[in-house]
């Protein structure tokens, strides 16, 4: 959302272009990264969800999340290909309207994502009733509705400028007020997914210290079985040695899943998704605060707005190439069914 088309090197002087140019570079190599990662996860969760494995709804969510991260692959990808000849204002709305429709789209089905996994482990029996395609099926119908009108709407009129399509940028091509309203938009299933999670890890250490008060009881009483066992029974001056039973494995409380673990894979999910975008809706709030634009002299203004064109987008970017590995990846039944694929295909 930052820098979506390469900027007329006319309009910058030769600092300012040598700066950006790290997108025009950059960029080519993570949105085709992004269009294969979450391709194969698009596929691969359409054939789970079309064979009917559970948790069906969770691989739609999955399948969702990787089709807007492939959108929004696909739309960089767009800007950078295109022409630069036949390059104006509509053609920059369009783009950048895909990327926000995306990008949105992508941040809230993160969101809802979170909300599934927040019922099925905290409500368990209650997810059945109140998780159904239909309804799985109506949030992400909302979500894409939502998204697409907020980033469209520079296409409708709603816009500021982009120099005849030679600055195609976010910050150029949405007025004050639209930016204002799409961080805001996307900062709700930020916070969303970070009291969903932190939910999630206070019940998963709380059954983590449950199985291992569980282990620690199961041990005592097996030692206690066992020094019983180890007595001899007399019977005036004969000893009766009790019957010998095979040797007890003593539980170890390492067997129960660690703590760190549940912790580490939380932390992970919500500290990518705030490290990839928090910066760039952070920034542009800065943007708009300041009064800044394009034109703007002052050192501060040039340094943010470069900030957001390149790097910030660049990193919030990356955050299309976290997600298949975070939400896919690491799940259970996802990489299960992987390997079967990958090995019925190499033999």
């Amino acid at each position: 959302m930052g820098n979506s088309f390469p900027t007329d090197p006319k309009l910058e002087d030769a600092e300012d272009h040598a700066f950006l140019s790290v997108y025009t570079y950059v960029i080519p190599f993570v949105a085709g990264f992004v269009i294969l990662i979450n391709f194969s996860v698009v596929v691969s969760s359409g054939l789970l969800i079309k064979k009917r494995v559970e948790p069906r709804y969770t691989y739609l969510f999955l399948g969702n999340v990787a089709l807007t991260d492939f959108i929004t692959g696909i739309s960089i990808l767009f800007g950078q290909l295109y022409p630069p000849l036949y390059r104006d204002h509509t053609i920059c709305s369009i783009q950048i309207g895909l990327i926000v429709s995306s990008t949105v789209s992508s941040i809230y089905s993160v969101g809802l994502l979170a909300i599934d996994r927040f019922l099925y482990i905290v409500y368990g029996i209650k997810y059945c009733k109140w998780i159904s395609i239909c309804r799985v099926r109506l949030a992400i119908g909302f979500t894409w509705t939502m998204a697409i009108t907020i980033g469209f709407l520079p296409l409708m009129g709603w816009s500021g400028n982009s120099y005849g399509g030679r600055v195609c940028w976010f910050i150029t091509i949405a007025p004050a007020p639209l930016i204002i309203i799409t961080v805001s938009i996307g900062i709700i299933p930020v916070i969303v997914v970070i009291v969903l999670y932190s939910i999630i890890l206070y019940h998963a250490l709380a059954n983590i210290r449950k199985i291992q008060y569980s282990l620690y009881t199961i041990n005592s009483i097996s030692e206690k079985i066992d020094s019983m066992e180890s007595l001899r029974m007399f019977k005036g001056r004969i000893e009766l040695p009790m019957t010998k039973t095979a040797p007890r494995r003593k539980l170890s409380q390492n067997q129960a899943p660690h703590k760190w673990k549940a912790i580490k894979v939380v932390l992970f999910t919500t500290f990518s998704f705030l490290i990839t975008w928090t910066p760039y809706f952070f920034a542009c709030v800065i943007y708009v605060v300041e009064d800044c634009d394009y034109k703007d002299p002052t050192e501060f203004c040039r340094t943010l707005r470069l900030l957001i064109a390149s790097p910030l987008t660049i990193l919030g970017l990356t955050n299309s190439l976290i997600n298949p590995l975070i939400y896919a990846w690491w799940h259970n039944g996802f990489r299960t069914y992987m390997r079967t694929r990958i090995k019925m295909c190499l033999s």
